[in-house]
């Protein structure tokens, strides 16, 4: 999808709409986290929610390593040190 998408305006915009909103949610979840003091206040929440969905999408696309709980709360751990 994401290769017919480079070709695809219409699929390339279905796809920018759905990540797009992926991303604001999780960076919503990363706000709250801030209000609660779990992350710094100068900490960049889009950086974070790029390292996110970089991992994500590098693992899904080219099944290098798993997609699991471990790496899940590896790559939590290392965005909130």
């Amino acid at each position: 999808m994401a290769r017919e998408a480079a070709r695809d305006p219409h699929l390339a915009d279905l796809m920018r709409e759905f990540t797009g909103a992926r991303r604001a949610a999780l960076r919503e979840v990363l706000e709250r986290g801030r209000e609660r003091g779990e992350l710094p206040e100068g900490r960049d929440l889009d950086l974070m929610v790029d390292q996110v969905y970089g991992v994500f999408w590098y693992r899904f696309l080219l099944g290098h390593a798993p997609l699991d709980e471990r790496t899940a709360t590896d790559l939590a751990d290392s965005l909130v040190r």
